[in-house]
């Protein structure tokens, strides 16, 4: 199923670009800053109740009316915890009741518009990129190091697949500049985020949901051709 949905985000990348406006008369793209929360669900965590905090900045291409990519870069930070965590007689291990994890990732985003008017629009957003994150203890040592805390042989990597799921809304006053608005679920497809798996519920990977606010400031260029 993961590989399903890589390759047809992949074929969405490419699709968007390909169908990018060539016939318009202008270019137009807008890059933001966005802030907001990020609330985790795991093992530990096993409901969206938590938020931590995400910050991002990206660039939105949309020369054509219907079909856009964008580009994005975030940064994040989500905290879990469970202090009755029970799974199973733990006498054998030191399983983690507690995790804070750090991320940053990077993708792309083909979307595709539902409204969409000169200065507004909503659309849905389906991304595939990479995500790097490390998880610690309260006394902020790495957890991927403590091998007890795992079932035996149980080690990851710090590096995982994102597909981005999200719809999005934005606004653009007169001068350019707007507001957009932006939730949906980030998916990385891991089991890790909070340290543990076969301990838990192995099952369902972990995720993220995301709730942001971005200032974006729009920018129009002459197609090339036009000029000449």
């Amino acid at each position: 199923m993961t590989k399903q949905a890589g390759i047809l985000t992949l074929l969405s990348f490419l699709l968007a670009f390909s169908v990018s406006g060539q016939d318009d008369s202008t270019f137009t793209k807008f890059a933001g800053i966005s802030f907001g929360a990020s609330i985790p669900k795991t093992d530990l965590e096993p409901s969206y109740k938590k938020p931590g905090v995400q910050l991002s900045a990206f660039m939105q291409f949309t020369p054509n009316r219907w079909l856009n990519v964008g580009f994005w870069f975030s940064a994040g930070e989500v905290q879990s915890e469970n202090r009755e965590v029970r799974f199973f007689d733990q006498s054998e291990f030191q399983i983690n009741d507690f995790a804070i994890t750090n991320y940053q990732s990077l993708h792309v985003e083909p979307s595709i518009h539902l409204i969409k008017n000169p200065n507004y629009s909503i659309y849905l957003s389906q991304g595939f990129g990479f995500m790097r994150f490390a998880v610690y203890d309260r006394e902020n040592v790495n957890l991927a190091d403590q091998l007890d805390s795992r079932s035996s042989g149980e080690d990851y990597s710090n590096f995982t697949v994102l597909l981005p799921t999200t719809l999005n809304a934005y606004y653009f006053l007169p001068n350019d500049f707007g507001i957009q608005l932006r939730t949906g679920f980030l998916n990385p497809q891991t089991d890790y985020l909070d340290n543990i798996s076969t301990f838990g519920n192995s099952e369902n990977n972990d995720n993220i949901f995301i709730l942001q606010l971005s200032i974006i400031k729009r920018f129009t260029f002459k197609n090339s051709d036009d000029e000449k």
